[in-house]
């Protein structure tokens, strides 16, 4: 079909050359099936050519028998085609959904942001697509000039008929696909939207916010024109296939009666057996179902082929992928040279000319107003938003050119939304790795090194107790110092925290405050984002970020100096005084 013809999905079919013996397979069991298919119209024709004719029962018992046998062995046969599908749909899944997944987070600019939520269910669809009834049909169809030979055999001018009919049905389904192509594409991406829109309305505690501040019928209209939008579309594109659909259906209808009607003409004329007349509709029957069943799923097949566009995107980019040397356990500075970063899908950029740097055992400070552009500093210096130029290196190799798994051991991070995934405290405390003897240590000295011991005491199961989604519900603050022991975890060189004391009390900002000493005595790395000019206290750098450039970078006391006219002993004396000078 041209929809097969018109898709170049390289990298998805490369996967798919190791299960190649596997599709030859299924192409040497249909044509057995194909021909089994058969049987129904030759026993229709013994029947009414032998049986009817000598009146003999032992000869309708032995073709009972031998239908008997080779039905048995085309359900065999179709079972085992069926399994070989299913086999082959779950190993492809096995092989490619756990790179898709790794690779649109890793790079999560390939494809547009609204369209990776899809990403599971488009593996979902390629999977239903190659071990379902849609790909059985596709088969059967490739095998459809057997039957037309077989009429043929009978009689040239059946076959002609069968062959017409058979030509004018594909080339309708074919012009009806095409039709609909733009609009059915449409069609799924509005559809796509709508469930998205309203996923996001009772997700992230939305909906909770919704309904108390009076959003709700706003947001029920708006998700209403989303989903009017899509079935526009849809109906968009079942009004340009009408004009195919509608002579296809009455091709479909008249198909049985115009073949009967010429293999009737030619019983007529003498020119075939009565048993034929009826061998012929059975014929027309094993024509009509494949292709009907392809006509009718135009709509399943564009859905296919977003969805492998999609995957095949995905796989391109993991395949490109260049291995990268494993490099050593950073102990140098970090140096940040006139960089430049934009959001993921934007150009323009949020902070730009940006040089600092930062050794061993230093804290730097970062202030600036609110969209200066330190939370797009700190994604970068983590490496989770690309640099439109310029340059991070770590203990002098820049950040692209570490295996970006293998730096994540000596990064830590606390982002300013935090939400714990779903598993135990235990698990997201230790970054998801299997707790054994060797690392329960490590994990146990993050719980003291961020003083959480009073949160886990509260817990039901204490570690144990399951959090993020499906499990125990967590006040922002809890969150916020789970997500510190998170980065303290293991042996971080490089430790960003964006706004880490933003939801904690005075209790949780002093063991942030001795966290942070910890990690200056063992010679890590510490980047303090922060709005309390109080915490400045304890950086030795600072760095003020005005519009997305440097207003000033340098020692603590020479900054401060600068931007305010508190001195810093009394910026310590409470966050009150200093909240009104905590920016530039």
């Amino acid at each position: 079909m041209r929809f097969f013809a018109q898709t170049r999905y390289s990298h998805l079919l490369h996967e798919m050359l190791e299960f190649m013996p596997a599709f030859k397979s299924l192409l040497f069991f249909t044509a057995i099936i194909s021909f089994l298919t058969l049987v129904p119209t030759f026993f229709m024709l013994q029947v009414f050519e032998r049986v009817m004719t000598s009146r003999n029962v032992y000869t309708l018992i032995g073709l009972c028998l031998i239908v008997f046998f080779l039905t048995l062995i085309w359900v065999v046969l179709e079972d085992t085609r069926l399994n070989i599908l299913r086999r082959v749909a779950f190993g492809l899944d096995d092989k490619i959904s756990r790179r898709a997944l790794e690779t649109l987070i890793r790079y999560p600019n390939i494809i547009p942001p609204q369209q990776s939520a899809l990403v599971m269910q488009d593996l979902g669809n390629i999977r239903e697509f190659l071990g379902g009834n849609l790909m059985i049909q596709l088969l059967d169809a490739a095998f459809v000039p057997l039957v037309v030979i077989v009429a043929f055999l009978m009689h040239p001018l059946l076959g002609a008929t069968v062959l017409v009919l058979t030509g004018i049905s594909v080339a309708l389904s074919l012009f009806s696909q095409r039709a609909a192509q733009e609009d059915t594409v449409r069609f799924l991406q509005a559809s796509n939207r709508a469930s998205e829109f309203s996923r996001t309305l009772n997700g992230n505690g939305n909906g909770e916010a919704i309904r108390v501040m009076g959003m709700l019928p706003r947001m029920v209209d708006r998700w209403r024109r989303l989903q009017v939008d899509a079935l526009g579309w849809n109906q968009s594109a079942v009004t340009k296939t009408a004009l195919f659909t509608r002579p296809l259906n009455l091709l479909r209808h008249l198909y049985m009666p115009l073949v009967l009607a010429i293999a009737t003409g030619l019983y007529l004329a003498e020119l075939i057996t009565g048993g034929m007349i009826f061998a012929a509709s059975l014929l027309v029957m094993r024509v009509i179902a494949p292709v009907d069943a392809i006509a009718n799923s135009w709509r399943s097949l564009w859905n296919v082929k977003l969805s492998a566009d999609r995957i095949d995107a995905l796989l391109g980019k993991d395949s490109s992928a260049i291995a990268k040397v494993s490099l050593p356990r950073p102990d140098g500075p970090l140096v940040v040279s006139r960089i430049a970063v934009a959001a993921q899908n934007q150009e323009a950029p949020i902070i730009q000319d940006v040089s600092f740097a930062a050794a061993p055992g230093s804290v730097v400070g970062v202030v600036g107003a609110s969209g200066a552009g330190k939370s797009t500093l700190a994604r970068a210096l983590i490496g989770a938003w690309p640099l439109l130029r310029g340059s991070i290196q770590i203990d002098h190799h820049e950040i692209s050119h570490w295996n970006q798994d293998e730096l994540g051991r000596f990064v830590g991070y606390v982002p300013q939304d935090i939400e714990l995934l779903t598993g135990t405290l235990a698990e997201n405390i230790a970054r998801f790795e299997v707790i054994t003897s060797e690392n329960s240590g490590r994990l146990v000295q993050a719980v003291k090194d961020a003083g959480i011991l009073d949160i886990i005491a509260k817990l039901p199961d204490g570690l144990n107790t399951r959090v993020g989604p499906e499990g125990r519900t967590l006040s922002g603050g809890q969150r916020q110092r789970i997500a510190l022991a998170r980065a303290l975890y293991g042996d971080p060189r490089l430790v960003v925290l964006d706004e880490p004391n933003s939801n904690i009390d005075a209790g949780g900002e002093q063991h942030l405050v001795s966290a942070i000493a910890r990690l200056k005595a063992v010679g890590a790395i510490v980047i303090l984002i922060t709005h309390r000019m109080n915490m400045l206290s304890y950086c030795d750098q600072v760095l003020v970020l005005n519009a997305g450039t440097v207003h000033a970078f340098g020692e603590r006391d020479q900054i401060l100096d600068r931007i305010t006219a508190y001195k810093p002993q009394q910026i310590t004396d409470g966050r009150a005084q200093a909240s009104a000078k905590d920016t530039p």
